[in-house]
């Protein structure tokens, strides 16, 4: 593996890269090894068809942001007919991604992504209190979506199984409005939260959806899916926020969870 100087630290999880620049505590990477292995245990040809397809990942530092890492310096921000923007995002495009700078635009909107170059941060993999996902853990979501991929390529049927899934999920308004809903790798990589016990809580039209049984009584074929790709745990090792009382926003909760816009 070849990699351009910025990152000095390297751990690997399951054959997977996962680097960071000098800013970056050990610990940091240790926790993120720990959950991409744990999410690779079941399947592990599909750890094999990532790192087949030079799969890596980075780990940002508290101070440091996505554009700071060479491969994502010359990112811009999205276009209007961007598929991946979500419903609020389109209705306000022109205040919310227009207005601003490429560099402004992602520093207020992610501090993670998934895909071939993966990033997670350190305040996320460790549960600071700085993260801005306080009560989730956002690189279990950011590391399903290249789980997908993965499924994708390695397992049509399953891959098909997720497809049906999702199209049930749509067709009979489960996950009215919330991100889930955005696309397939949204919807797959939300239920991963949730299948591992490390989201925030979700309520539709008054039904919450926390941990992994609700997952099942809410979306069974999910939940069926989910499970050839990732087995009987529902823990990964080193998540800051499995079964935390952080996942649940104080006082009684909204009749829908969904974002307004």
């Amino acid at each position: 593996m070849s990699a351009e100087t910025f990152y000095t630290k390297y751990v690997s999880a399951r054959g997977v890269p996962i680097l960071s620049s000098t800013r970056v505590p050990d610990e940091a990477l240790s926790a993120a090894r720990d959950m991409a292995s744990g999410l690779l245990a079941h399947r592990p040809e599909f750890a094999e068809w990532l790192v087949a397809n030079d799969y890596r990942v980075a780990i940002i530092a508290d101070e440091e942001a996505l554009l700071d890492l060479p491969d994502k310096a010359h990112w811009t921000k999205p276009a209007r007919e961007d598929p991946r923007l979500t419903r609020c995002e389109l209705k306000h495009y022109d205040e919310r991604i227009g207005a601003k700078s490429d560099r402004q635009y992602w520093d207020e909107r992610a501090r993670g992504i998934g895909g071939p170059r993966t990033v997670g941060s350190e305040e996320d993999v460790l549960g600071l209190y700085s993260t801005r996902y306080w009560g989730e853990t956002i690189f279990v979501h950011e590391m399903a979506h290249n789980i997908l991929f993965a499924i994708e390529a390695v397992d049509p049927p399953l891959y098909a199984e997720v497809e049906a899934a999702y199209a049930n999920a749509l067709a009979n308004d489960l996950w009215l409005n919330e991100y889930a809903t955005t696309t397939i790798q949204e919807y797959w990589a939300e239920g991963t939260q949730i299948w591992f016990n490390s989201n925030r809580l979700v309520v539709v039209d008054g039904r919450q959806i926390l941990n992994h049984p609700d997952l099942e009584a809410y979306d069974p074929r999910l939940y069926a899916a989910l499970g050839k790709a990732y087995g009987d745990t529902h823990r990964l090792k080193s998540d800051p926020f499995w079964m935390s009382a952080a996942r649940v926003p104080p006082g009684p909760p909204p009749e829908n969870t969904a974002e307004e816009c």
